[in-house]
């Protein structure tokens, strides 16, 4: 997921009463919820060492023990020599709460990102295998609205927390309702949400509110849990659609799509090309719709010579369902267009590009290669 989820998924743990812990608590939260993406500064170095290293090995098993111990140490000497130096009169954090605390944020972070289509390598460093949830679009506006109300009740106290929330809710709601992928229904219903959270902010008194939090918890994982259902349903209703055709099927996924909880476009993986089969998981795949396709591409020698350039090597680890395109260039050479099928949907000219490598005439790989989204 985003950071906007991963902050509001810290946040409104806090808010269920965890915040009281210990000082420093919200903050610890807020930081262990977003620390494994501490891997994002790989993009600095490039685009490909990013492919490569992110969500990875600070995602991994031995970061879900290391993490927690290594904030809660910092934690605990900021508040030694910064905050108990300004505040003397404060009382000092815990270790045992703030270790606990590091433990839950940093955990959530991993859960969200399996979530999506994106996956997550949880086994590193022992295990490179990637893991999928397909539930959740990277981006879902659902999730920001049910723990950021949450959030929102309890933040909006004093002048700097409603400021905050207006910019924030003013954001999504520009991003949501101005975005035209997604549904008129998903629009009513966000402004409708929006609104009833506004109420709730006027109704509903202080004291009451860690209780709201720890509901919102438990709405927002039954949405990810009917979200991953829903997935699963998805890809057995194609499997049934593609034996009732005599499609030969290798494998299918099901990949979320923006704003839209019911709908599902499932990757049909066929000898020779993939299949994007539109669902809508509560009636199944429409019987007059005709599956968009594109082909996977013969891994011929030139492809081989392009995955084996040493400038692509994280994206040849990162790729889930590869898409190969060979052109040839005036110079003798050719062009390999390396797409991954989760983000070639629509099917439109360009789209889900993650690599170009351009090859001279005796395939050897020329520097600097092209990389896009």
């Amino acid at each position: 997921m985003e950071p906007l989820a991963h902050t509001l998924a810290g946040a409104c743990l806090a808010e269920t009463g965890l915040k009281r812990l210990t000082p420093l608590a919200t903050s610890t939260l807020l930081i262990a919820a977003n620390l494994p993406d501490v891997d994002g500064a790989c993009y600095l170095h490039s685009a490909d060492l990013a492919f490569g290293f992110r969500r990875g090995l600070t995602h991994g098993i031995v970061a879900m023990a290391a993490l927690p111990v290594l904030l809660t140490l910092v934690m605990l000497a900021f508040d030694r020599t910064v905050r108990r130096r300004w505040k003397p009169c404060e009382a000092p954090a815990r270790a045992r709460p703030l270790l606990l605390l590091s433990v839950v944020g940093v955990l959530s972070h991993p859960f969200l990102d399996w979530l999506n289509n994106y996956g997550v390598r949880l086994l590193m460093p022992f295990s490179d295998r990637w893991f999928y949830g397909d539930a959740l679009f990277i981006v879902d506006p659902w999730l920001w609205l049910i723990l950021g109300g949450a959030v929102m009740l309890a933040w909006t106290t004093h002048r700097p927390g409603v400021l905050t929330w207006i910019v924030i809710t003013a954001g999504a709601t520009l991003l949501l309702v101005l975005n035209p992928l997604v549904p008129f229904w998903a629009r009513m219903t966000w402004l409708v949400a929006i609104a009833t959270w506004l109420m709730a902010r006027i109704l509903v008194p202080e004291h009451r509110r860690p209780r709201v939090a720890g509901i919102a918890l438990a709405v927002a994982l039954a949405y990810i849990g009917a979200m991953i259902a829903g997935s699963r349903v998805a890809e057995s209703q194609v499997r049934a659609w593609a034996r009732d055709r005599g499609v030969a099927v290798m494998r299918v996924a099901a990949m979320p799509t923006p704003a839209d909880p019911l709908m599902r476009t499932v990757i049909v993986v066929m000898g020779d090309r993939y299949l994007f089969v539109p669902v809508d998981w509560t009636r199944g795949p429409d019987a007059t719709a005709t599956p968009g396709s594109v082909p996977i591409g013969e891994e011929g020698r030139a492809v081989h010579a392009a995955l084996a350039a040493p400038f692509v090597q994280g994206v040849r680890r990162w790729l889930r369902f590869p898409s190969y395109e060979v052109r040839t260039l005036p110079n003798g050479g050719q062009r390999v267009i390396i797409r991954d099928a989760r983000f070639m949907i629509g099917n439109l000219p360009g789209f889900g590009v993650v690599a170009i490598v351009d090859l001279d005439a005796s395939l050897t790989p020329r520097p600097g290669p092209r990389l896009s989204g």
